[in-house]
């Protein structure tokens, strides 16, 4: 049995690895995450809605009643629903919905700037080039089958290529 002073044991990393990537105790979480005022914000826009569609149904049904106070509950409905809208302008506005990784999505946009090899002749504007396991369909200059080209753009799901300088 271990001495209480070597207990618990860390257990050695495999070469060529990091570890764990969450944080440990004490440990600050990265800025790109969440902080607890994003998802209060995120759950008061989740309430918002229903809390103003119950306002104003119940000043709907005092103003049917003939009482005063229904006037004051419409008027909060409507801040309620206008407060909505805000917050979910806040969440959708692009600078703050901005990704490191704006192509992660995007296959074709991430071959932007590489060299492929063609795979079937480019003929009439159109053939087929190869990156990694994958055959794209390109357009661009006639280029012989195994010639080298360089994707400029994209065309749809097509690559836009040219011929690459040798």
């Amino acid at each position: 049995m271990p001495a209480p002073e070597d207990w618990p044991r860390e257990r050695p990393k495999a070469p060529g690895r990091g570890g764990s990537q969450r944080p440990g105790k004490g440990e600050r979480r990265p800025d790109s995450d969440p902080s607890a005022l994003t998802w209060l914000v995120a759950l008061i826009g989740m309430a918002l809605p229903w809390v103003g569609a119950g306002l104003g149904i119940a000043g709907a049904w005092c103003l049917r009643q003939g009482k005063v106070s229904g006037w004051w509950m419409l008027a909060a409905a409507a801040a309620a629903l206008i407060g909505d809208v805000l917050i979910d302008l806040l969440f959708a506005h692009s600078v703050l919905a901005a990704s490191d990784h704006p192509d992660l999505n995007r296959r074709a946009a991430q071959l932007i700037g590489r060299q492929l090899i063609v795979t079937e002749a480019i003929e009439g504007g159109r053939g087929k080039v190869r990156a990694g396991d994958t055959l794209w369909p390109a357009e661009g200059p006639d280029t012989p089958l195994g010639g080298k080209v360089s994707v400029t753009g994209t065309n749809g799901t097509a690559l836009v290529v040219e011929r690459a300088e040798a």
